[in-house]
């Protein structure tokens, strides 16, 4: 499922992980490993949000400009 985007042993325990948190079951590493995944996903998640935002910024400023 989800393990299977990046491959290899990485995935697998990524998979691992996920799958433990979205099924609810397994033992409190797998539940303390999805979340911190989670919390990481969250975060690369709002930097890419705020680069795009930035570069939205800076092309609305540019345009201003230009009228």
């Amino acid at each position: 499922m989800v393990g299977g985007i990046f491959g290899g042993p990485i995935g697998s325990a990524i998979g691992g992980a996920v799958g433990g948190a979205i099924e609810g079951g397994g033992d409190s590493k797998d539940s303390g490993q999805a979340e911190a995944f989670e919390q990481a996903l969250g975060s690369f998640a709002m930097q890419i949000a705020n680069d795009a935002m930035a570069d939205f910024d800076e092309v609305m400023a540019e345009t201003e400009e230009d009228a």
